[in-house]
């Protein structure tokens, strides 16, 4: 079993030295986690065991076999893409989806975000424009600004 400590590149950068792929399928969670394992498409085994908060990107090379490139790929997932029909929109559906401490995703198309009943509820409620789609979950991110992350193991509290 590959242990796999560093992304080698992405597909695209390494296009010369590439002449086929064997895909590992991870949805948003697995590529948002340093340490799991894995099996290809083609039947390769790899653990991963990434530097702690690195997130794992759509066409990321994670392993060479001679020419043969193991790429991480997204899979499929169920989501919403919020379609915002203004500026004032934006901002609602921006802040809400943000103060429910959702992952978002920005495409050409919207505003992508994991299929949740009460997410569907509040857009519905709000009058914002929305679909179910199932398709990977890759867009433009943006993190949090500063270091502000969450131990589950305290009372967390926001004024908003």
């Amino acid at each position: 079993m590959a242990i796999v400590t560093a992304v080698l590149g992405t597909v695209d950068g390494m296009r010369g030295r590439i002449a086929s792929e064997d895909p590992i399928l991870l949805n948003s969670e697995e590529r948002a986690s340093a340490h799991l394992a894995a099996r290809s498409e083609g039947g390769r085994a790899v653990r991963i065991s990434l530097p702690r908060g690195t997130e794992i990107n759509d066409g990321d090379v994670l392993a060479l076999d001679g020419t043969t490139a193991v790429v991480a790929r997204a899979a499929p997932e169920a989501l919403y893409v919020v379609r915002p029909e203004d500026a004032f929109t934006w901002g609602v559906a921006g802040y809400q989806l943000g103060n429910l401490h959702r992952p978002v995703r920005f495409t050409e198309a919207g505003m992508l975000t994991p299929a949740d009943p009460m997410v569907a509820d509040l857009l519905t409620r709000l009058g914002i424009a929305f679909e179910e789609r199932t398709m990977p979950f890759v867009g433009r991110r943006f993190g949090a600004h500063g270091a502000h992350h969450h131990d589950h193991d305290h009372d967390h509290h926001h004024d908003h």
